[in-house]
């Protein structure tokens, strides 16, 4: 997460082991949310998520120099873009295995660029245009074989990233947001929220997929290691951010894609096909070019 509202302060090898260090784990808590997917309801694991995450950050303000600041109301729509993106992603790996799930979602970047260029009038280039189509491309070729067998859950992902990229949109928009410990508490706390109404009315309705099941004990130490690792991958990627500029730091998360197949084969015995790996190829370089432009914009 950009944290552009902290005073910067260079040193980029040392946001570099962090952000390395924060995309290496993003895997395993995605890891750990489809495990639990075969149980509890995605709504159930964003929920649980959340919560842990607010809840750690408290707890950790005890402990740390950064203390939490003043709620503002930018914290709801940064809430509710980042629960349900989660909660589209964790539905998604419901269905699909994790590598071709997170392939999906790494159009991110791009659908941030249109959104920046649409909303944010920023400035357009030939570089912005050949990277998007070659995202486009990239996208529908890993779409084809994911579509014909999983349907519709296909979508998932991409809707996920859609949100997401809204929600680092209006990061950008925003002022003033506060330390890393604040942000990270304040969304914590309004997507617990968003997404306990999201349970009330899975419960009312019987929607099995806002439903709260019953969680079996030797399940909690599995979603506690969920809750720890998703706060700590947070807080480290937010200080990453707060030691080097984006276009430094934002190549690393193309490294999240490899670590997710090596752990689908290892634990899933997923293995994604050709096309799906095609994609993803084209993706990441679509990803690489744009963020290689935005360096030479910025020089």
């Amino acid at each position: 997460m950009n944290n552009s509202t902290l005073t910067q302060i260079p040193n980029v090898s040392k946001a570099m082991l962090f952000m390395v260090i924060g995309v290496m784990l993003l895997p395993f808590t995605d890891t750990i949310a489809k495990y639990l997917s075969t149980t509890l309801s995605p709504t159930q694991i964003a929920w649980l998520r959340f919560t842990l995450q607010a809840l750690f950050i408290f707890i950790l303000t005890f402990f740390i120099k950064e203390k939490i600041g003043k709620f503002k109301l930018n914290y709801l729509y940064l809430g509710f873009f980042v629960s349900t993106s989660i909660l589209l992603l964790f539905w998604g790996l419901k269905y699909l295995p994790l590598a071709n799930n997170i392939a999906l979602f790494f159009i991110e970047p791009l659908v941030l660029t249109l959104l920046s260029i649409i909303f944010l009038k920023e400035k357009v280039f030939k570089e912005h245009i050949i990277a998007v189509i070659l995202g486009l491309i990239g996208t529908l070729i890993i779409i084809r074989p994911n579509l014909s067998m999983y349907g519709i859950a296909a979508f998932l992902p991409i809707l996920s990233a859609i949100l997401y990229a809204l929600y680092l949109m209006f990061i950008r928009l925003s002022s003033n947001l506060g330390n890393s410990v604040t942000i990270q508490f304040y969304i914590g706390i309004v997507a617990s929220l968003f997404l306990s109404i999201c349970l009330l009315i899975g419960e009312s309705f019987s929607l099995e997929i806002l439903k709260f099941n019953s969680i079996d004990m030797s399940y909690w130490w599995i979603i506690l290691a969920l809750g720890i690792l998703t706060t700590f991958i947070q807080l480290l990627i937010s200080k990453a951010f707060y030691y080097a500029n984006a276009s430094v730091l934002a190549s690393f998360q193309y490294l999240e894609i490899i670590f997710a197949t090596f752990l689908g084969w290892i634990i899933f015995n997923d293995i994604p096909d050709r096309l799906t790996i095609l994609g993803a190829f084209i993706v990441i370089f679509a990803g690489l070019y744009l963020i290689k432009h935005e360096r030479k914009k910025k020089k």
